[in-house]
């Protein structure tokens, strides 16, 4: 039997694979950044910065977003939302960090690799959690591991050439904590109902933790290098303008999706960006190559897989969807669940 909710699925899939290619586009530029300011952290503030003058500007000109930020700090005051949900920027800036470490180490579609592997596991373990604001997923455990199996077999011969393992265990661990990202600014932007709003408190906290590490390197020797100013350089401080457009289309798509399905789009999404730049924009060590493209074509079958329809036994009649946060013992609700 045909899911009725399929086709709003789908629509958020397509917006989601949009938000993957963009998220390409984001590595790519901060990869370069790093090395023309000569440190990740550099060219993460950078791309925070950018980024947070983005979101800045359109919450300035909204009158509704605005309204929405000010409805979010009365429910972080009486604690409907918890003040930790705040913290999602966090693994923004490590996503960002990792970007511009590991890109010019192990390319663009490496890293890749080793981070959507990290947003898949991350999503399998946070999706039977009640973090997504969309409650609880049931989920498709073949569908995860076609997907597994196609990053696998595009990154063998990467692995096998004598890379220091931190190179892929840094994407890792920050493609497993965008999953919970996610699902974090998924709950602000349901609770404030402004994916502006949520796309702000993300860039905010982020930059101002890279403040701070920014001034510590200063502080301990490590020079900023220099500042892009050749004219085909302007384009690697958009960084922070590509982030975004992924983080607020998934805010969005999360709560349709939930957080396994949503990293699976934006890891289409994101092998086709990459594909799409190694052939446009090619750079050492980014060949198009069959095994690429038959990963990417595995990538999408996985996908398809996953969104089938998961049969409702007696054994999953009990998980549905609700609130991902408790109230605190002083409301008598959590944080809103609706899109």
């Amino acid at each position: 039997m045909r899911s009725p909710s399929l086709v709003p699925v789908l629509t958020a899939g397509f917006v989601t694979i949009t938000a993957g290619a963009a998220m390409s586009l984001q590595g790519r530029a901060n990869g370069l950044l790093g090395q023309v300011l000569g440190h990740a952290v550099f060219a993460a503030l950078v791309s925070f910065f950018v980024g947070l003058l983005c979101v800045g500007i359109a919450l300035a000109v909204s009158a509704r977003s605005r309204a929405a930020g000010r409805r979010l700090i009365a429910l972080l005051r009486d604690r409907t939302l918890p003040w930790w949900m705040l913290l999602g920027g966090l693994s923004g800036c490590l996503v960002v960090i990792a970007q511009a470490t590991t890109i010019p180490r192990i390319g663009v579609a490496m890293f890749t690799m080793a981070f959507v592997s990290g947003q898949v596991t991350g999503g399998l373990i946070v999706d039977t959690t009640e973090l997504p604001p969309g409650g609880r997923q049931r989920l498709s455990v073949l569908g995860v591991v076609i997907v597994l199996a196609s990053l696998a077999f595009a990154a063998g011969d990467r692995l096998q050439s004598g890379i220091p393992l931190w190179t892929p265990l840094l994407p890792l661990v920050s493609g497993a904590l965008t999953s919970v990202q996610q699902a974090f600014n998924g709950h602000i932007r349901a609770t404030a109902e402004s994916a502006v709003v949520a796309t702000t408190v993300n860039f905010t906290v982020g930059f101002a933790a890279l403040v701070v590490g920014t001034f510590v390197l200063l502080m301990t020797g490590h020079p900023w290098r220099e500042f892009p100013t050749a004219p085909d350089q302007w384009w690697i401080l958009l960084g922070g303008a590509f982030g975004v457009v992924f983080i607020a289309l998934t805010t969005v798509t999360v709560a349709k999706l939930g957080v396994l399905l949503l990293s699976l789009f934006a890891l289409f999404g994101n092998l086709v960006g990459a594909l799409a730049l190694d052939v446009l924009l090619p750079i050492p060590g980014s060949d198009v190559t069959l095994t690429t493209v038959l990963s990417a074509i595995g990538v999408l079958i996985g996908i398809v897989v996953t969104i089938l329809p998961v049969p409702v036994g007696p054994s999953t009649s009990a998980v549905r969807p609700k609130s991902a946060v408790r109230p605190s013992s002083g409301s008598r609700r959590g944080p809103a669940s609706r899109t």
